[in-house]
């Protein structure tokens, strides 16, 4: 839970810088957020295993949930990110220690305690968490597989973010080294 000030905010991490050119989309008149998502299906999410986690966590908020919302792509509203956040952390404890032990300790245990999914909240959950609380309406939501969207960050430091996420034994294998 990070203190901010503003009404409105977006987050990136320090692999990506912001874009040259960033267009943040509005609806004309109510000036509502518009954000990409993209359709929880088996061609564009359910095959790849850590999308398909995401959706599976994001089902806890709001069972039957179908919108797969990028991290960086969300655009937080503060009062409700907070929100969202303090629940997130009385059901999953402050550093997501009970994400998957707590909620699902028999396939956590079958899986030799690795699962390929988040280890923290996502923009995901936050919005499967808006739909359940009636207030994803300060959202207009488009899909991302029929019209497209631009990402407001540059990806600067590909390979250090996918070395930086690798666990310490795939990190040895990949590097060739011994511990």
């Amino acid at each position: 839970n990070i203190h901010t000030v503003t009404e409105w905010f977006m987050i990136t991490n320090s692999y990506h810088l912001v874009a040259n050119h960033v267009d943040l989309m509005f609806t004309p008149g109510k000036f509502v957020p518009v954000i990409p998502f993209t359709p929880a299906t088996y061609p564009f999410c359910l095959k790849y295993p850590y999308c398909n986690e995401i959706v599976k966590l994001s089902q806890r908020w709001n069972p039957g949930h179908k919108q797969v919302v990028q991290d960086m792509d969300m655009l937080y509203n503060t009062i409700q990110r907070n929100e969202f956040c303090n629940e997130w952390i009385e059901r999953n404890g402050e550093n997501g220690e009970d994400l998957y032990i707590k909620h699902e300790p028999v396939r956590y245990r079958h899986r030799g305690e690795k699962i390929i999914g988040p280890k923290g909240p996502t923009g995901t959950d936050y919005f499967a968490y808006l739909i359940r609380e009636k207030k994803d309406g300060m959202y207009k939501m488009t899909d991302r597989s029929l019209y497209g969207a631009r990402t407001p960050f540059v990806k600067v430091y590909r390979k250090e973010e996918k070395l930086d996420g690798m666990s310490e034994d795939d990190l040895v294998r990949r590097l060739g080294m011994t511990l």
